[in-house]
């Protein structure tokens, strides 16, 4: 093993980033065909700087050591003495950068270890000579330099302002704030994009909670703290590093001894003694267990292992329990949430900093490199706010949405297109809610004459207790063939029940259900909208359909597709969630989802679900689609040669298996919504004008997009806190006639058409169906649905 200073740990680099650009390069992608033009131009601001350059050549070098020296530290320290005549240069133990050239080609210096007089031979080889602007990883390493210049830390990949760090003692937390960066070629040049971060740690160590674990449950330690510790993140405070515990050894202790570097025999608590001056006060306690992977690109050598020790380790985020905790939230989000002028604020701040620090701007003038005053302002378009389709009288069913994109009273007040009857339902609740559940009924028989949907008597069951045996029997002891609905009233939230109830409902009896929290009915002032909300879902699960914008596309199948990845499960499981249009309108569906192998993120049977989507569709409208438009969510730019490469392979093999030589367009688009873009509504100066959330309906497909992609920015939602992220499409594969306009438009027109919600939400509505029905499957059901739910969205 490997001891617990987390040494060897490699970090990001040049090495690891090269290898995704050679992929994206060597993809055949559509070209953006023009540039659309719907819509009212506004101005926005980004949080994007643009970066300025000199003529300057970079020499890059392979660094190989002789014996090998695996700490990342000490190669750069062995390094550093040879290049003290170089103008500038940065190494990320691998590749090293350098403004001038080295001496001989290849060349070598022999240098010696402290301490030890081991002499070390580092060779090195020019691999290539590439002008500045071409070498994009160096120029994120440089600007990472120039935040340590302005004394931040690092933790994990960014960089953060212990500094200005912000203590919330009352939920035992520090916020670090601090900055992401990245540089990118993009359609209007070179762009830093530079993004406000917080890094949440706790105060308390993981021994704090493995004490606090035996006070609570003495006979449950191991269990309860492997679900708590396992999978998450710490801190070594002690060097600022960042590690993800894989496991606890719990026969390990500081007193078990390693071979350190010199391979001599030493015990935990003499290597931090040692190295650190720390002395560990609990020899006795276990040891987390970091696996290091290794870097994409890199061949899979020997497994190394991190020990380390849980005094010295303090927990990063927050636990299900405190996530759980409103109180928690809001006084994070106090700090966290900022609003656009705020943010932007922040930005400039970055911007008067680097200005400000000599060492920053040294290390920029040593590269040739010069960032702007100011961030970026383009010009977007605002797209024309859509009409929802409800059902009811013509005159009332057609609402424009307001400029919240909002249209929840509508949604209220105007019955679905297709109202669906509850005509034979059960009722189980705990006989201590029969007041509640009583109330409900009323409510619920309100809201359907509203809706337009009949409500008939149930079969009411109520329990003694709220045992899950007591539950499913009871649910299982009255099914019979025309129940429609099962509704379980439950007291509290408890994953063993309502996974019982819905593998029972979904799986075994293939039935709609819906389980309600009794807290939930215990607020009569909320009650009517709660219930008229439960009910709209109730309609949507029993396969009716609840409001639709006009979309022009004739014999046009939607799909939406995503990934579900178990973040508990050792097995990690991976299920991805299929779902397509089966209809002109987008309002009825085919569902299904299939579970992968370990952390897969790439479909391999996307062939068949296509398959039986197709012959849905063929089912309902007697002929196949024309188009065949596919919504991908899930996938980062480094994945993208995957999906191109194999996903879409797959629905081409579909479309081969059909008799009558088939060959519908299709168009493939990717939808990242874990983007660090930012854009800003600019009212006047932006230094004394207002600054707003980009309304919803800002496009923005120009200048800080791509150069090299079909790609573009979609804000879809209204933020009334905090600053709107918008939503980034590429468009992978198009054999369509479909131009940018069409697409643009149909993505948010999709947006308008997720039931869960009467407003616009930040994916196509396909997309999050994918998501729900991967994790009804991941999550609650652990294996498919039964198949006669195929065409209901029976997990909203």
């Amino acid at each position: 093993g490997v001891g617990g200073g987390g040494g060897v740990r490699e970090r990001d680099g040049a090495a690891g980033m090269a290898t995704a650009s050679v992929e994206l390069s060597d993809l055949s992608l559509p070209d953006r065909p023009s540039y659309a033009t719907d819509g009212d131009k506004i101005p926005i601001i980004t949080n994007y700087i643009k970066v300025q350059f000199a003529d300057t050549d970079v020499y890059q070098y392979h660094v190989v050591y002789d014996p090998p020296v695996d700490s990342k530290f000490l190669r750069h320290k062995l390094l550093e003495p040879h290049l003290v005549n170089n103008r500038a240069w940065r190494f990320d133990g691998a590749i090293l950068f350098t403004s001038q050239k080295l001496p001989g080609d290849p060349g070598f210096f022999t240098t010696t270890k402290q301490n030890t007089d081991e002499e070390i031979v580092v060779r090195y080889q020019l691999t290539k000579t590439l002008p500045i602007e071409q070498c994009i990883p160096l120029l994120n390493i440089i600007f990472k330099t120039v935040l340590s210049k302005l004394k931040y830390a690092r933790l994990g990949k960014n960089l953060y302002d212990p500094k200005r760090s912000v203590h919330i003692p009352q939920h035992k937390l520090e916020l670090w704030p601090g900055y992401v960066t990245s540089v990118s070629q993009l359609d209007g040049g070179f762009m830093l994009q530079t993004n406000v971060s917080h890094k949440m740690l706790r105060t308390d160590t993981v021994m704090d909670m493995l004490l606090e674990i035996h006070k609570n449950s003495p006979n449950s330690v191991q269990t309860i703290a492997t679900k708590e510790i396992v999978g998450h993140v710490v801190m070594t405070r002690y060097n600022n590093q960042t590690y993800r515990v894989d496991d606890i050894v719990w026969d390990e202790s500081p007193r078990s001894t390693f071979c350190d570097r010199r391979g001599n025999k030493i015990s935990y608590i003499e290597y931090y003694k040692d190295h650190y001056d720390i002395v560990i006060t609990d020899c006795s306690q276990p040891l987390l267990l970091h696996r290091m992977k290794p870097k994409r690109g890199q061949p899979v050598q020997e497994e190394r292992l991190t020990y380390l020790i849980p005094e010295l380790c303090a927990m990063t985020g927050l636990s299900e329990s405190t996530y759980g905790d409103f109180m928690v939230r809001k006084d994070i989000v106090a700090h966290t949430r900022l609003d656009p002028r705020d943010r932007v604020k922040a930005i400039k701040g970055f911007i008067a900093n680097v200005r400000e620090s000599q060492e920053a701007t040294d290390e920029l003038k040593r590269w040739n490199l010069q960032i702007d005053d100011e961030t970026l302002q383009v010009e977007a378009r605002r797209l024309k706010p859509e009409h929802v389709i409800f059902g009811g009288p013509t005159s009332q069913s057609n609402v424009m949405v307001n400029e919240r994109a909002d249209f929840s009273q509508a949604a209220g007040n105007c019955a679905p297109i297709t109202p669906v009857s509850i005509d034979n339902w059960l009722l189980i609740y705990t006989s201590r809610d029969q007041n509640k559940v009583r109330d409900l009924v009323s409510c619920m028989r309100e809201a359907s004459r509203k809706l337009g949907m009949r409500v008939a008597e149930a079969v009411a069951l109520p329990l003694r207790d709220d045992r899950t045996e007591t539950y499913i029997r009871a649910i299982a002891g009255n099914m019979s063939d025309g129940v429609q609905l099962v509704v379980a009233v439950v007291p509290t939230e408890r994953d063993d029940r309502y996974n019982a109830i819905k593998q029972l409902c979904y799986i075994d009896k293939p039935v709609g259900s819906q389980v309600i929290k009794s807290r939930t009915l215990s607020q009569p002032q909320k009650l009517r909208s709660i219930v008229q909300k439960i009910m709209l879902q109730i309609n949507a699960k029993l396969g009716g359909e609840l409001w639709a914008c006009n979309v022009p596309l004739q014999n046009a199948m939607i799909i939406g597709i995503d990934t579900y990845h178990d973040p508990t499960s050792r097995a990690g499981c991976s299920v991805t969630g299929f779902v397509a249009s089966t209809n002109r309108t987008i309002t009825q569906f085919f569902s299904t989802s299939r579970q992968e192998d370990r952390g897969q993120e790439f479909s391999s049977c996307i062939q068949n679900m296509t398959t039986a989507a197709l012959t849905a569709y063929q089912k309902d409208n007697g002929v196949l689609p024309e188009r065949v438009i596919v919504f991908r969510d899930g996938v980062s730019e480094g994945q993208l040669a995957v999906v191109k490469q194999y996903e879409v392979d797959q629905f081409e093999a579909a479309f081969a298996n059909i008799e009558g030589g088939y060959k519908p367009q299709l168009v493939v688009i990717v939808v990242q919504k874990r983007i660090r873009t930012r854009l800003f509504m600019s009212e006047g100066d932006q230094h004394r004008g207002r600054i707003s959330n980009a309304p919803p309906g800002t496009v923005l497909d120009h200048t800080v997009t791509s150069d090299s992609l079909y790609d573009f920015f979609l804000v879809s939602q209204h933020v009334g806190k905090g600053t709107v992220t918008p939503s980034h499409y590429i468009v992978v594969h198009n054999s369509t006639t479909l131009q940018p306009d069409h697409i643009q438009k149909l993505a948010y027109k999709l947006t308008h058409m997720y039931w869960n919600w009467p407003g616009t939400v930040r994916v196509p509505s396909v997309c999050l169906y994918a998501h729900k029905i991967a994790y009804m499957h991941g999550q609650h059901l652990h294996r498919p649905a039964s198949a006669e739910l195929n065409r209901r969205l029976f997990y909203l």
